[in-house]
């Protein structure tokens, strides 16, 4: 039993194992919030609803509005850090809302095995109720690891309501679909990484189905730079989706730009200039090969898309999740990054040439190697469920 609570990109890293696990001859089902079925059987995947609904994204655009008007400077995960076990709240209100349902579902379908979206403690509380492993799903760069000493105390009044002294929200063990050399470990730079047992997983792109058009397979006539700003942050405040500035100004460049916009949201931009060319709802894992830069806002579906493909990536990084991002992936030589301001589009232009003269072809390149030298999502369902706990990732 595969489970999450309703987040598109959340559920996306999560396909390649859950189709792997079917194709080894297991019964496979996600179980989840309402208003992610859709999604869900669009994947091919069988869907179950349990709980309820939360409007977290209007939590989480609350919070983030809140803080660009008020308190701009609590951008980095060692601000965020004093916040405690606030910094868990969207996961306990999902784990509030669903509980009950994956619960009921859960006994009636007897999984032998849960794995668990990082942040659904619903999956670790039922798993540990029916007896048996749970395993954490994580989406790359581990920032939801970061509140682990924070969630004994956000979950105790959950825990205590099912007759439970606590659950371990990292599982036995983590699958981890994220290079090493760019994850956030214990001992690091980042302040409070617990100790993770990780199983490594190579990441493999999945974003959503599409219709691929013709000109995708046409020679190019020049450099390619793709920029986006993912599915998240124009659902929580549409002043963050930055892309028309960004676009306008890498249209001074003389390169092909592609704008790719969700296909709901294809009134975001427009063309500003004939090398301008928006593309609505195409799968990334399509596009971004054919790319000789990315620019983004620091989603982790985007990024390690890219890095699958082996393409240079500058990001402008609004949140703390994706200021982490950033710079794990500066660190890896993979990326560079700008944060937004007034006048930001002159210094992102200036590095985005620089990518494309060929700064990063390096770091892209041994990053994407290393990626793919990670096993696969089949050797993983292989593994599963932990027969004995492999070594925490370094």
């Amino acid at each position: 039993m595969f489970t999450l609570w309703n987040w598109t990109t959340h559920l996306y890293p999560m396909v390649p194992l859950a189709w792997s696990l079917r194709a080894a001859g297991h019964e496979v089902v996600v179980a989840t919030q309402p208003g992610l079925v859709p999604t869900v059987r669009g994947t091919g995947l069988p869907a179950v609803a349990v709980g309820a609904d939360v409007d977290t994204a209007a939590m989480m655009g609350k919070y983030v509005q809140r803080a660009r008007r008020h308190d701009a400077q609590l951008v980095e995960w060692a601000d965020m850090r004093r916040f405690g076990p606030r910094n868990c709240w969207l996961g306990v209100a999902a784990a509030e809302a669903m509980t009950g349902g994956l619960h009921d579902f859960a006994r009636a379908w007897q999984p032998d095995l849960v794995v668990f979206e990082a942040t659904t403690y619903a999956g670790p509380i039922v798993a540990r109720l029916l007896g048996v492993p749970a395993v954490r799903h994580t989406w790359g760069i581990d920032y939801a690891c970061l509140t682990r000493e924070f969630e004994d105390e956000a979950l105790a009044d959950l825990c205590a309501r099912w007759g439970l002294p606590g659950v371990e929200p990292l599982g036995e063990v983590t699958v981890d679909p994220c290079p090493p050399s760019v994850q956030v470990v214990a001992g690091g730079p980042v302040p409070g990484v617990p100790e993770v047992t990780r199983l490594p997983m190579r990441y493999v792109p999945y974003n959503g189905p599409g219709k691929l058009p013709g000109w995708l397979t046409e020679p190019r006539r020049g450099k390619r730079v793709c920029v986006t700003w993912g599915m998240s942050n124009g659902r929580f405040d549409k002043e963050l989706v930055v892309t028309g500035r960004v676009v306008e100004a890498l249209a001074g460049l003389g390169v092909e730009v592609l704008a790719a916009v969700p296909a709901a949201e294809g009134d975001v931009i427009e063309a500003v200039a004939p090398n301008v060319r928006v593309v609505r709802g195409l799968p990334f894992h399509a596009l971004l090969p054919t790319c000789d830069a990315v620019v983004s806002q620091g989603g982790l579906g985007t990024l390690l898309t890219a890095v699958a493909a082996g393409v240079p990536q500058v990001v402008v990084p609004q949140r703390a999740d994706l200021i982490l991002n950033a710079r794990q992936l500066a660190a890896a030589g993979a990326a560079d990054f700008v944060f937004p301001g007034d006048g930001f589009e002159e210094l992102l232009t200036e590095k985005v040439a620089a990518v494309l003269a060929g700064s990063l072809d390096d770091g892209a390149r041994k990053l994407s190697a290393e990626l793919h030298e990670l096993p696969t999502p089949n050797q993983i369902a292989a593994r599963l469920p932990p027969r004995e706990a492999p070594s925490t990732a370094a």
